[in-house]
């Protein structure tokens, strides 16, 4: 091949454009970075999402955390205690609280609405009516598991609309 202008031309164009092919453009797409999160907790009653037992049957707190533990239900019963659980909204956003995970005895209930199907959580607003009353609900009438459990509540805030 002979070596004119044009080839050159050529030639310095191909090694531009494949290094630049090879390079890429210079940005980034992974960033791995330390950053120093502080965080703290407090007692369920004081906490942005409050839970607070209502019947003394059911339990109480325990280093700050509401704990259930009943030992003498009826056996082939449904056992529900009425308003057990009362969750108030401490924060500045609207709430949708659901159940993630719950003993396969036992239910929860707002307004005869089970929790624990994602579709089935209720809205919790923040200001005067920041609260809602939950049913607790023991099923017996199988045969009954003995495990402990422990209840997996979700609430995901919902995005403030700018009006």
């Amino acid at each position: 091949m002979k070596l004119n202008r044009r080839n050159t031309l050529i030639g310095l164009g191909t090694i531009v454009a494949g290094g630049g092919a090879a390079l890429g453009t210079g940005a980034f797409s992974t960033v791995e970075a330390d950053r120093t999160v502080n965080f703290g907790t407090t007692d369920d009653s004081d906490a942005l999402l409050a839970f607070e037992i209502n019947s003394e049957t059911l339990g109480g707190e325990d280093d700050g955390q509401i704990e259930i533990n009943v030992d003498d239900l009826n056996e082939d019963a449904k056992t529900t205690f009425d308003g057990a659980i009362t969750v108030t909204n401490n924060g500045e956003n609207t709430v949708d609280l659901s159940i993630d995970e719950i003993p396969g005895d036992m239910a929860i209930e707002h307004d005869e609405t089970d929790l624990e199907e994602e579709e089935n959580g209720v809205g919790l607003d923040t200001g005067e009516d920041n609260s809602i009353d939950l049913d607790v609900i023991f099923d017996t009438e199988d045969e009954l598991s003995t495990e402990n459990g422990t209840v997996t509540f979700v609430a995901e805030a919902q995005e403030e609309s700018e009006t």
